[in-house]
């Protein structure tokens, strides 16, 4: 996937043209936007004002989630979800459960992916359970996809890390962790993926919408909260920099220097401040969310301040849920799945964050060695947030 979309001309503007696609396919959520929100999702060009984040970026989810509610219905998403989880599993000869939640990462998310091997979770080996963590830690879901998007992240370099993640996460879980128990679940025939319970497709689209609608406030207040102190520890660490003698410091700056090496060796640049950049950009995402990390990976290449090369691995080292605030809803959740399996779950979430890590860093890292050898990447910094 990394040598197609990075390194062979033909596939790279094969998978454009699909990102583009798929941008256009959710575009037609600002008609829906406009009509129900009018002002606050398409406010005038005058004296700088943007819309309302939470009416507009956000909306795509609802939009998107319908579309995979319907999808679901009519079997499409299971068909999928079987084909790729077999072609997964004949490669990396991983068992089924582990396997198909791995590639249901890429299209529902950390915590409806999981939901469809809920019935399954008590049979899983302890080698299974870590790795279903790790994918859940490693992907993004479909529609936060479409809300990256709108953030100003390359969709060619989203679509391709996600779709790469869900291989990886399960190389490096079982690098760490290997099976060493016989597990119940290897055949993707043992699995049933039931289809809904709604009656038609104008239900299942309003029970998607109306499900959706939920998860965009959840993350509209996290968001609030995170912003809000992130603030607050900004002026707490400047405060006590300057008691010091130490002027501007700030928290990003402090996370920028913890992740500078590392982004250095993965090959960002030759430029120190931009590899300083992708560092902030990195550590922002791990002590707080991809969203708020996205958004300034946004107003960097927006701004000129970062190459196409430094937008690029950005893109893929930011591609994941490993931050502390995705733990707490893992623990919540998978914990009220199952919970026979709530010390279990516990005592491998900081093993499991910790390998998502060595997952995204390894699609950075692969994306800046094949960049070494030959780069036909896209230049996604005239596109900018899209309103």
């Amino acid at each position: 996937m990394g040598l197609m979309v990075l390194r062979w001309g033909w596939g790279a503007q094969r998978f454009e043209d699909l990102a583009r696609t798929i941008v256009k396919f959710l575009d037609y959520t600002k008609e829906g936007t406009k009509f129900v929100f009018g002002f606050v999702a398409n406010p005038p060009n005058v004296c700088g004002m943007f819309p309302v984040f939470v009416f507009s970026v956000l909306q795509t989810l609802i939009y998107f989630g319908s579309i995979v509610a319907v999808l679901y219905y009519y079997g499409i998403i299971q068909f999928v979800l079987r084909q790729v989880a077999t072609l997964v599993r004949a490669t990396l000869t991983t068992t089924a459960a582990e396997s198909l939640q791995a590639c249901a990462c890429v299209f529902l998310g950390m915590t409806e992916g999981p939901l469809l091997i809920q019935p399954y979770i008590d049979k899983m080996t302890a080698s299974e359970l870590h790795a279903i963590l790790t994918s859940n830690f490693s992907c993004i879901a479909g529609t936060l996809f479409a809300a990256y998007i709108s953030l100003g992240a390359c969709p060619n370099y989203l679509l391709s890390s996600s779709i790469m993640s869900a291989p990886g996460s399960l190389a490096c879980s079982k690098l760490l962790f290997p099976e060493t128990e016989e597990s119940h679940l290897k055949d993707i025939k043992d699995l049933e993926l039931p289809r809904g319970s709604e009656t038609t497709a104008l239900e299942c689209l309003s029970n998607g919408a109306s499900a959706t609608v939920q998860i965009v406030f959840s993350i509209g207040a996290n968001l609030l909260v995170v912003i809000a102190f992130l603030a607050f520890f900004d002026d707490v660490i400047g405060y006590l920099g300057e008691l010091v003698g130490i002027y501007g410091l700030s928290f990003q700056m402090l996370l920028g220097y913890l992740f500078f090496p590392l982004a250095y060796l993965m090959g960002v640049t030759d430029d120190l401040n931009e590899t300083l950049h992708v560092a902030q950009l990195m550590g922002t995402k791990t002590a707080l969310n991809e969203f708020i990390a996205y958004q300034k990976l946004g107003e960097l290449t927006a701004s000129n301040l970062l190459t196409p090369k430094a937008a690029m691995i950005a893109t893929y080292a930011l591609c994941g849920f490993s931050n502390f605030s995705a733990v707490g809803m893992q623990l919540e959740f998978l914990g009220l799945l199952v919970f026979k399996k709530f010390l279990s779950v516990e005592f491998r979430k900081a093993r499991s964050i910790e390998e998502n890590d060595s997952v995204e860093n390894r699609d950075e890292g692969l994306a800046g060695g094949i960049d070494f050898l030959f780069f036909y990447g896209v230049d996604c910094r005239n596109s900018g947030p899209r309103a």
